[in-house]
C-alpha cells in the first residue's frame, strides 16, 4: 500500500512547540488565519507532507512547472512558546485517508515534542456576522478555562467538528497531547477573512503575540464589496422577472 510521505527540509531545535493547524475548511477560516500567522511571524518551512489521500492532481505554477498537492510545516521560535504551523492545499478525500493523514501528522508532532495542538476552522451560521464570535472545543477542561480568558466561547454550540480540525485534537488526546479547536462564525459560502481575524485574535492573545491584521481587514472589505455587488445583481434580476397574472381565489377544491 502507498503510504504518506514526509520530506524533511530542516531540523529545527524546538522547545515543546504548539502545533497550529490551518488546513482548508469551512469559509477557509483556518487556512486564512494560519497563513496570515506564517507571513506575520516570517515562519520558516521545514517539512512537506505528501499523501495518496490528497486529490489526484498537480498544480500548474506561474512559471509553467507543476507541484504536487501537499501540506507544509513551518516553525517559528518565540519567547513564550515555539510554534509549528501546518498549512495545506487540501484535506484527505476519504474517511480512511483522513485518519491516516491525521495520525501521521500527530506522530510527526510527537517526534518534535509537541506540547499542545490548536486547530482553526469555521462554524457555520445562517446570516453574515458583523462581529464573528469564536467558539471553542477542547480535550481538557483546563484548556476551556484558559482559552475562555482570551475570548473563546465554550458550551455554546454542539454538533461535530468534521475533518482535520476535529480529528487532530481527538487523535492527539488519545496519544497524550491536549488540544483545542477555535472556530470563527461564518456563513461558509464565501472566503471569510473577518472570521479568520476573529480566530487569530483569540489565538495571538493566548500566545502573547502582537501582529498586524491590516491585510486580513483589507481582504474582508473586498469580500463585503463583492457580496454587495452580488446582492444588487440579484435584486435587479428579480425586478425584471414578470409577475404572474393574479387570479380570483378559489372558493372550492377542484
Amino acid at each position: 500500500m502507498i503510504k504518506n510521505e514526509i520530506k524533511l527540509l530542516k531540523k529545527p531545535r524546538l522547545k515543546k512547540p504548539v502545533l497550529i493547524e490551518g488546513l482548508p475548511g469551512f469559509g477557509l477560516v483556518g487556512r486564512l488565519a494560519a497563513e496570515h500567522l506564517v507571513k506575520q511571524l516570517k515562519a520558516v518551512k521545514f517539512a512537506e507532507f505528501y499523501s495518496p489521500g490528497f486529490p489526484p492532481q498537480v498544480k500548474i505554477l506561474p512559471d509553467g512547472t507543476v507541484s504536487m498537492h501537499k501540506a507544509e510545516f513551518y516553525y517559528s521560535k518565540q519567547k513564550k512558546k515555539d510554534l509549528i504551523i501546518l498549512l495545506g492545499d487540501d484535506q484527505a478525500a476519504t474517511i480512511e485517508w483522513q485518519y491516516s493523514v491525521c495520525g501521521d501528522i500527530i506522530e510527526f508532532a510527537r517526534k518534535n515534542n509537541t506540547s499542545m495542538i490548536i486547530t482553526l476552522g469555521g462554524y457555520g451560521v445562517r446570516g453574515i456576522p458583523k462581529k464573528p464570535r469564536v467558539f471553542g472545543a477542547a480535550t481538557d477542561k483546563s484548556l476551556i478555562k484558559t482559552f475562555s480568558k482570551h475570548g473563546a466561547l465554550f458550551g455554546k454550540v454542539g454538533g461535530d467538528i468534521i475533518g482535520a480540525a476535529g480529528l487532530l485534537i481527538g487523535i492527539g488526546a488519545l496519544r497524550g497531547i491536549p488540544g483545542v479547536c477555535l472556530m470563527g462564525e461564518t456563513h461558509g459560502s464565501y472566503v471569510d477573512p473577518k472570521a479568520a481575524s476573529s480566530v487569530l485574535k483569540v489565538l495571538t492573545s493566548y500566545l502573547g503575540l502582537k501582529i498586524s491584521f491590516k491585510e486580513l481587514d483589507e481582504k474582508a472589505k473586498e469580500i463585503e464589496k463583492m457580496i454587495k455587488r452580488i446582492e444588487e445583481v440579484q435584486k435587479t434580476q428579480q425586478a425584471t422577472i414578470p409577475k404572474p397574472p393574479s387570479h380570483e381565489p378559489l372558493t372550492y377544491i377542484r
